[in-house]
């Protein structure tokens, strides 16, 4: 996992599997990008192809710190499973939660 800017907003990068025990390297760069002043964050799931709720849980809690500092959390998919999961869990609908499936699309959506 790295932490990279594009265009000066933050993007965390995830690739292979987030499960219970990759989802506290996830919340520590997540936190990482938040202690550097930033409250728009985009995570980049293009490269992902598995999550579990370890992981499911770090995306809700960074999630509800960054709605306490005005912000937004971005994820990057088009991964067909990683979509039907995070509607299930229904984290899609949350205020400051957007899903895309592309950059540019994720550009849009700060």
């Amino acid at each position: 996992m790295e932490v990279n800017l594009y265009e000066g907003l933050p993007i965390v990068e995830a690739k292979g599997e987030i499960d219970h025990w990759r989802a506290p390297e996830l919340e520590q760069k997540i936190n990482e990008v938040i202690e550097k002043g930033h409250n728009k964050i985009i995570v980049d799931f293009s490269n992902l192809t598995y999550i579990d709720s370890g992981g499911i849980s770090v995306l809700f809690l960074q999630l509800q710190k960054l709605k306490s500092l005005k912000g937004r959390l971005i994820v990057i998919t088009s991964n067909k499973n990683i979509i039907k999961i995070l509607s299930l869990v229904k984290i899609t609908r949350q205020e400051g939660f957007s899903l895309c499936s592309d950059m540019e699309s994720a550009k849009k959506n700060m």
